[in-house]
């Protein structure tokens, strides 16, 4: 038995895609080792009721992610790692910041306590697994010399190695993943705009992976650490909801539900903000174009190298870090807008990508299936089986 720590909270938003990121690292393990059991644990809760558990199994496996100003906020496991006595072993780490640019990594500040704890961490280690090239280099910043980037859990569907890229000859039915940010709503829209003009006669899906607190149940109204239930999100998610409906989108829930997600499958292009909605595509061979609106999204269309935009423009002379006490990295404040407000010409470069993609065949796209399958074959794989 492995112990999981996962980013998928069993309440509040319910984000499918760290439900992704969980269900993939359990698919790998049990494909690679032959072990299926696991005791999986929200990475907020208090791991002190676990640590018999915890102590009797193989190791702990977290995506963990460091931010520019501390270990993630709300890992529990910070405070308990005294009492754990198996490996601490990383899988797919990220790092998170806003806007996640070149200016932001040389930013990185986190406090002398993180750093002391990333090190403990790295020194019980043979490899630190990173899922994307940025995360490897932050680490490296603080001294963890044995990184290795595996990519992202989420990016090997496992049913798909060996496929090609499907590069569809028209678009019949298309994906978008609408922005994290609040203050993204208006390029959101722009990009719901051009996507309508781009495939009028096309089916148009808006694909929601998180319940906000307009849509929970009574019962879901708690939340974790994160922007996900506040006001300004629901504000946004309602404002797209109803720029749906008005330019002929059908609004998919998927928050908690993994199914939901094999809606990409009958999908031949995803458009949008959501890293699992474009990893969720990618890896099923279908092309995706991925707008990113903080680190994350930086460093995935970095090391993937197709499809990618940055949705932000760093503001000229702005420097320094913006301290937050919430676990979203995307932008969350006035103060980190006027760092790096929202692209307003996006979209016109995104039509124009997709126009090229249509008319090429998505030719840009042929290299990345064997990209995912020498990473997976080399790298990946590997790495699973070497997890004691």
């Amino acid at each position: 038995m492995y112990t999981l720590l996962t980013t998928c909270p069993p309440y509040g938003s319910r984000n499918v895609g760290d439900k992704l990121i969980e269900q993939s690292i359990k698919d790998l393990v049990a494909h690679e080792t032959g072990v299926t059991e696991f005791l999986t644990i929200f990475r907020e809760e208090p791991l002190e009721p676990y640590l018999e558990e915890i102590n009797g199994s193989r190791a702990v496996l977290a995506t963990m992610g460091l931010r520019n100003t501390s270990y993630h906020v709300g890992w529990a496991i910070i405070d308990a790692v005294d009492q754990i006595r198996v490996p601490i072993i990383p899988v797919g780490s990220n790092w998170n910041a806003y806007p996640g640019d070149a200016q932001s990594r040389r930013d990185l500040a986190p406090p002398e306590e993180n750093v002391a704890f990333v090190r403990r961490i790295a020194d019980q280690l043979e490899q630190w697994s990173c899922r994307e090239y940025h995360a490897c280099r932050m680490l490296e910043k603080l001294g963890v010399e044995n990184t290795l980037m595996t990519g992202d859990p989420a990016w090997f569907h496992l049913p798909s190695l060996g496929k090609p890229m499907r590069r569809p000859a028209g678009v019949e039915r298309v994906a978008f993943s609408p922005p994290l940010s609040p203050f993204y709503v208006h390029q959101g829209e722009q990009m719901m705009r051009m996507l309508a003009s781009f495939a009028p006669q096309a089916e148009r899906i808006c694909a929601m992976h998180l319940v906000d607190a307009g849509t929970a149940g009574e019962n879901e109204v708690r939340s974790e650490r994160s922007a996900a239930m506040t006001p300004a999100v629901a504000r946004k998610n309602r404002r797209i909801r109803e720029l749906a409906d008005e330019l002929g989108f059908r609004v998919c829930e998927m928050a908690g539900d993994l199914s939901a997600l094999d809606l990409y499958d009958t999908c031949d292009l995803h458009v949008g903000y959501e890293c699992h909605a474009h990893v969720s595509c990618i890896s099923r061979r279908i092309p995706s174009v991925l707008i990113a609106e903080d680190a994350r999204g930086v460093g995935f269309n970095y090391t993937l190298g197709v499809g990618g935009f940055n949705g932000f423009v760093r503001t000229p002379g702005s420097t320094g870090v913006v301290r937050k006490e919430i676990t979203s990295g995307y932008c969350t404040s006035l103060e980190e807008f006027a760092m790096a407000p929202a692209r307003g010409d996006v979209h016109e470069e995104v039509h124009q990508f997709l126009l090229e993609e249509l008319s090429s065949g998505f030719r840009r796209y042929v290299g990345l299936a064997s990209y995912l399958d020498r990473l997976y074959q080399e790298v990946m794989g590997p790495f699973i089986r070497s997890l004691r």
